[in-house]
């Protein structure tokens, strides 16, 4: 499967389309056995499905409350909590900064989408 995802606080895929390729980022609240997981940033809570079968699942140990991750996956369900079905995880834990970027990481990515930015390699 090919993906092309968009960065995304979890808040603005309340009212989008689905499917939706997306990547996100947020600390694990809950885990329903090693498939499942509720995860959080600032702006809401997701559920994210189909964790097992996500590439970069090396250690089940990473799904755990408190991990600060990324997710790449497809929302299949819209609303106040967002169901997203995991093709990617990655545990950000070992990298903090990653956490305090994420919000401003999203607004310029959507500056960029909008072509409101425009970056120049000097």
């Amino acid at each position: 499967m090919t993906l092309c995802p968009k960065k995304y606080l979890i808040k603005d895929l309340t009212d989008k389309p689905t499917p939706l390729d997306v990547w996100l980022q947020g600390t694990i609240e809950q885990t329903v056995g090693n498939d499942i997981l509720i995860i959080s940033d600032t702006s809401g809570r997701a559920k994210i499905t189909k964790c097992e079968s996500a590439d970069g699942i090396i250690n089940k140990d990473s799904i755990r409350k408190g991990t600060y991750c990324c997710i790449i996956g497809v929302v299949v369900k819209k609303g106040k909590i967002p169901e997203i079905q995991a093709y990617k995880f990655v545990d950000l834990n070992s990298q903090p900064q990653m956490k305090l970027a994420w919000e401003n990481e999203v607004k310029e990515c959507d500056l960029l989408f909008q072509g409101k930015l425009v970056p120049s390699i000097k």
